[in-house]
């Protein structure tokens, strides 16, 4: 299957993420022609240490806020997962980053809890949000701290990765 079919069956996995600005987009498959589609490899480098290289799939960071209208003096991206995770991306890594919903070609929310991951090249993994369900964009004064908008100890469970193993001929996920 395409790239462009494999989105649209995977956005059938979960709720439309929503991307904040003067012209709020929902991230939904009748929108999905509006938004520049790339694959990137992209490395995790999870906190324990371990890293992997997947394929990622999905809108790229830059066409999400070009079609919400974001305003140029965007310091920042705010991204909240629907486990109410949130970390602050600046702007200059975030636009590297792509909402994937396919890793590898295969929908993410097949085999995850969760239907998406915003992973952003050179972002240790903790920051490459799974489960984004909101992205909002912030103009902070310099010497505002981001780090003082973030949520990374939410009530509830969290989502976890479910550990895919491959044949012997291939390391094991090694999702953060």
């Amino acid at each position: 299957m395409d790239d462009y079919g494999s989105l649209a069956d995977a956005l059938a996995f979960g709720p439309p993420v929503t991307v904040d600005g003067p012209d709020r987009v929902a991230v939904t498959e009748a929108r999905l022609a509006d938004f520049e589609i790339t694959t990137e490899a992209v490395e995790i480098i999870c906190a324990t240490g371990s890293s992997y290289t997947a394929d990622w799939t999905g809108p790229t960071v830059g066409s999400l806020l070009d079609a919400a209208g974001v305003a140029p003096d965007t310091t920042h991206l705010l991204v909240e997962s629907a486990d109410e995770y949130a970390v602050t991306i600046p702007i200059r890594e975030a636009l590297g980053g792509v909402l994937a919903f396919l890793k590898d070609g295969v929908p993410i929310g097949a085999h995850q809890e969760y239907t998406n991951r915003l992973v952003t090249p050179g972002t240790e993994g903790a920051r490459d949000i799974k489960g984004a369900a909101r992205i909002e964009p912030l103009t902070l004064e310099p010497g505002e701290d981001p780090e003082a908008l973030e949520n990374l100890f939410p009530e509830g469970e969290r989502f976890t990765a479910n550990r895919v193993e491959h044949d012997a001929d291939e390391t094991a996920d090694r999702s953060p």
